[in-house]
């Protein structure tokens, strides 16, 4: 079994390297990339139109229940107020950043730290429900299980796997609080333990990293999921380090992911044996 903890310092970045990640961060992605307009896959021109930000332009099928997102941003906001305290075991690159295993953190500096943004975590479901009406979603990196119940509101089920059980434990609580709970199935352990565990017939359509933001970490986890995943696999965070963003440069070569987008640092691996080798780099 691979030791996570012990892959090799990244090496210095170039400064191409550099720039290149610049022009993928959450922020400036958005002046650099291209407009939804100017897509001519028509998968990629619906899934731009559904990741864009103005409402006039989603897709019917896109549309999430407005009641489920109330609640959703309820919680979400109570969580942003909570100081209980949380022993936060991290399994990841922050344990190499701190140089510790578990600190103690309150729930509201997990919220305003750890949690999508509400607009990307809303996107995101609008652009889930494009990809297919309903599926199997699963998630490395539960965090307070906000983005569980937002795509469980989409009608998908969802697998999520997370590394500190007191932070799942928060997460539980609030998916019984919104009743979403039956259409979620959480496991806690490593990320390397639960994916050498997954079985040859198990299949997710979605897959969701974000979890451990390391180079070598990402590429062993993103090459041990491709099998199992039947449509996309997304990558979070992959401007966060140069590495991860290496790591992103690297897995667009994988003969597997025929087609790779970025939007609001993330990128996104398709299967789609239909479609042209391609990189697009949403606005």
């Amino acid at each position: 079994m691979a030791d996570l903890h012990a892959f090799p310092a990244s090496r210095t970045p170039s400064l191409k390297d550099r720039w290149l990640r610049f022009q993928d961060t959450r922020l400036v992605a958005s002046w650099w990339g291209t407009s939804w307009r100017n897509l001519h896959s028509p998968t990629l021109f619906t899934w731009g139109r559904a990741l864009q930000s103005n409402p006039k332009h989603w897709p019917d099928s896109a549309l999430v229940e407005k009641d489920a997102i109330d609640a959703i941003v309820a919680w979400r906001t109570q969580l942003s107020r909570t100081s209980d305290l949380v022993v936060r075991r991290d399994l990841g690159a922050g344990e190499r950043k701190s140089g510790k295993k578990q600190e103690t953190v309150s729930v509201r500096d997990m919220a305003s730290r750890a949690l999508t943004p509400e607009e990307d975590a809303r996107a995101l479901c609008r652009w889930l429900r494009c990809v297919a009406h309903k599926g199997r979603f699963l998630e490395l990196g539960t965090s307070l299980g906000v983005m569980s119940a937002h795509v469980a509101a989409t009608g998908w089920e969802v697998d999520t796997w997370e590394g500190c059980p007191q932070t799942l434990a928060w997460a539980q609580k609030g998916w019984d609080a919104l009743g979403c709970s039956s259409g979620i199935h959480a496991q806690c352990g490593d990320f390397m333990e639960l994916v050498g565990g997954v079985g040859k017939e198990e299949v997710w359509d979605v897959a969701y990293l974000d979890g451990f933001h390391e180079e070598e970490a990402t590429l062993h986890l993103a090459d041990a999921l491709a099998p199992h995943v039947c449509e996309v696999l997304v990558i979070d965070d992959i401007a966060w380090s140069q590495g991860m963003h290496r790591a992103w440069r690297e897995l667009q070569s994988r003969p597997e992911w025929r087609v790779s987008c970025s939007w609001r640092g993330r990128g996104f691996l398709l299967k789609a044996p239909h479609m042209r080798r391609q990189h697009v780099r949403l606005a």
